[in-house]
């Protein structure tokens, strides 16, 4: 069911990257230019910042549960907070 979770997760992710590019197509282009000046080392700790950011976001998500239901399972993700408890 995990596998299920993910999918749906990288399909919303694919979703809103297609409603970005759809609606902004010069702004992204413009942004994707202005990244290639970037250094890559640069780019990889920016990369690493945004991975470890939104995993705090989804573990602070998954410890809010109480009171009026679970977050995650209120959501239809009830395996969510298992598998956030792994990885902490």
């Amino acid at each position: 069911m995990v596998a299920v979770e993910l999918l749906t997760f990288l399909g919303l992710a694919i979703v809103a990257e297609g409603i970005l590019l759809a609606l902004f197509p010069a702004a992204l282009a413009r942004m994707m230019r202005d990244m290639s000046a970037i250094a890559p080392e640069r780019l990889r700790w920016l990369g690493l910042f945004a991975a470890v950011a939104g995993a705090a976001l989804l573990l602070a998500l998954a410890s809010t549960g109480g009171g009026a239901g679970d977050a995650f399972g209120d959501l239809g993700f009830p395996r969510l907070r298992a598998l956030l408890a792994l990885a902490a």
